[in-house]
């Protein structure tokens, strides 16, 4: 949603503006080009944040592109000398090269099953290690909260007793068990049966929701008077968070400027399929 995130962030000429999920560099250059004096862009992932440097090489000083993951935001900015930021954008989607980063993302090619953003898992534990080693109430536990599997309890059962006979170390293996753990409908269900157990664990190895927590209060309270955040997430359960949050701030100094998060267009969704689930929230500290 590149025009309604310009439209409500409302950059200016002057501000310093963090990107917190850099990706391979587009909305950093996207808000350097609206007037930002500056955009201080973040990425855990390597391969990403050079990516976003090469692209962002032309703008000079007014782009800094670091290796962090954003629940880290306000030492990463100290250390880049920025106390103060005009605006924030946090897009929680996919960088579309992780899927191919041979990391176990994708449960359509045969990976190992680590499924952390950065060079180490922000959890401390791989996906290999979750299937592996939690108890089976605690992996329904994670299947359910973080993936709204239903079928969290089958899966669960299913992992341990694999596991019992050899351990799980394959996006492959896993989804081979999962699909046999569910339904023949669910199976031929318009998402792939895999979809949300791998949300759960990319989650839960990411510990994105705890990323999430940190880096816009981070943020929050870095942000100037007058300053905004704008946040794209992609599932509930991330938005649920983000509203949390902003629900919070505005007892004591937010103010909201959209009352529900916008969605993207017709045509944005019809040219880009993935935005479908897209949505976007936005608030002022005044």
């Amino acid at each position: 949603m590149p025009r309604e995130v310009l439209q409500f962030l409302d950059i200016k000429e002057g501000d310093v503006v963090l990107d917190a999920t850099a990706g391979m560099g587009g909305h950093s250059e996207m808000l350097l080009e609206a007037g930002a004096a500056r955009v201080v862009a973040l990425d855990a992932d390597r391969v990403a944040v050079e990516a976003a440097r090469k692209r962002l090489a032309r703008f000079g000083a007014r782009a800094t592109v670091l290796e962090s993951n954003f629940r880290d935001v306000s030492a990463t900015l100290h250390s880049a000398d920025v106390s103060k930021i005009n605006k924030a954008l946090f897009d929680l989607g996919w960088n579309s090269t992780q899927l191919m980063a041979g990391r176990g993302f994708s449960f359509m090619a045969d990976e190992p099953l680590t499924m952390s953003y950065g060079s180490t898992p922000a959890s401390g534990f791989t996906a290999a290690q979750i299937v592996n080693t939690w108890s089976e109430k605690v992996l329904a536990d994670v299947f359910f909260g973080y993936g709204e599997e239903r079928y969290a309890r089958r899966i669960a059962k299913n992992i341990v007793e694999t596991r019992d006979v050899h351990p799980i170390h394959t996006t492959a293996q896993l989804v081979a068990l999962i699909s046999a753990s569910v339904p023949a409908a669910y199976r031929k269900g318009r998402i792939h049966p895999a979809t949300r157990s791998f949300q759960a664990l990319r989650i839960a190895v990411n510990d994105e929701l705890g990323s999430i927590e940190k880096g816009v209060s981070g943020a929050w309270e870095l942000l100037e008077s007058g300053g905004r955040i704008a946040v794209i997430s992609f599932h509930s359960i991330e938005d649920r968070a983000v509203k949390r949050m902003f629900a919070a701030y505005t007892k004591e100094g937010g103010k909201l400027i959209l009352k529900k998060p916008l969605v993207p267009a017709a045509e944005e969704i019809a040219a880009n399929p993935r935005a479908r689930s897209a949505k976007l929230r936005v608030i002022e500290k005044i």
